[in-house]
C-alpha cells in the first residue's frame, strides 16, 4: 500500500533540523511520496532543496496570495522573478505550479480602494502563474478561501480549460463547488479537517464525490487530523485523513490508497 502527501509544506520553521525524522516516519507509514510547496521566492527555493535532499519528496513553486505584500507597491511579479520561477519550475523535481490562487478571507468586507488593490493584485499573479502553468505544461495547486473566491477563480481559468490541470487543495466546499470543479477537468484535495469531530458537513458532501476526482494532503505543518488534532501535523498523518476518506466512501484503506496514488501519479506527471 502506498499513499502520498500531495500538499506540504517542509521548510516550516516548526520543522527546522527534523526534516529527515519526517521523512523517516513517513516513509514507516507507507507514504512514499511527498511533494512540498513554496509560497513565496524564498520558500520556493527552500522547497527545492529538500526535493534534491531526499529521493521521495518533490517540489511546488509559486507565490501563494496571503504572501504578496512582500512585492510592496507591486501589483505583480516583475519579469525577474517570472524568469526564477521558470527556472525553478523546470527543475526535474519540480512537479506543479503552486501554491498559488486567491484568499480573500481576511479582507474587510467594505470593498474600498485598498481591497480592490489587493484583490486586483492577487487576481494578477494568479494569472501570471496560470500562463506560465500553460506554457510549461505543469498542473497547478490552488488556494481558493474566503467570500467570492470561488466566482473569482472560476471566471480566471475558464480560459485555461483544456490547457491546464489543477487540484483545488484544502478543499471544504459544496457538491454544487465541487462538480464546478470537475467540469473544468480539475481535482479536489482533502485535509484533516474531514477527521474533525465537527465537519459532518464536508463528510457529507465527500460521500457525493466520485473517489477518482480526490486526492488527499496534510498541508503540514497545520491541520493534523484525528488522533492528532492540534497537535504538529507531519506528512505521515496523511495516512489518517486517507483512511477516514476511504471510509466515508464504503472502500477499503488500501483500496483507497491505491486510487488516490494513481490519480495523484496521473496528475503530477513528473513524479517517479
Amino acid at each position: 500500500m502506498e499513499w502520498i502527501d500531495t500538499h506540504s509544506h517542509l521548510y516550516s520553521t516548526e520543522f527546522e533540523g527534523h526534516v529527515s525524522e519526517l521523512v523517516e516516519r513517513a516513509r514507516a507509514a507507507s507514504v512514499n511520496r511527498i511533494i512540498t510547496l513554496g509560497v513565496t521566492g524564498e520558500t520556493n527555493r527552500l522547497s527545492l532543496i529538500h526535493a534534491e535532499t531526499y529521493d521521495c519528496v518533490y517540489a511546488a513553486v509559486g507565490w501563494q496570495p496571503q504572501d504578496l505584500d512582500t512585492l510592496g507597491d507591486a501589483m505583480e511579479l516583475s519579469p525577474a522573478q517570472v524568469e526564477e520561477l521558470r527556472t525553478q519550475a523546470q527543475h526535474p523535481k519540480t512537479v506543479a505550479i503552486g501554491e498559488i490562487g486567491l484568499d480573500y478571507f481576511r479582507l474587510p468586507r467594505v470593498e474600498t480602494d485598498e481591497v480592490r488593490k489587493i484583490k486586483e493584485r492577487q487576481r494578477r499573479v494568479f494569472l501570471q502563474h496560470l500562463e506560465l502553468a500553460a506554457e510549461l505544461g505543469l498542473p497547478c495547486c490552488i488556494h481558493q478561501r474566503g467570500e467570492g473566491t470561488f466566482q473569482d477563480c472560476v471566471e480566471l481559468m475558464k480560459p485555461y480549460v483544456g490547457r491546464i490541470k489543477a487540484v483545488f487543495h484544502c478543499f471544504v466546499g459544496s457538491v454544487a463547488e465541487a462538480q464546478t470543479y470537475f467540469d473544468m477537468g480539475c481535482l479536489v484535495s482533502l485535509t484533516g479537517i474531514v477527521t474533525f469531530k465537527k465537519a459532518e458537513e464536508l463528510r457529507e458532501t465527500v460521500r457525493c464525490l466520485p473517489a477518482d476526482k480526490l486526492m488527499v494532503e496534510t498541508d503540514c505543518p497545520f491541520l493534523a487530523p484525528e488522533p492528532h488534532f492540534r497537535q504538529l501535523c507531519e506528512p505521515a498523518y496523511v495516512v489518517h485523513t486517507g483512511n477516514r476518506v476511504a471510509g466515508i466512501l464504503g472502500l477499503k484503506p488500501e483500496e483507497f490508497a491505491d486510487l488516490t496514488t494513481q490519480t495523484a501519479r496521473k496528475f503530477f506527471h513528473k513524479l517517479k
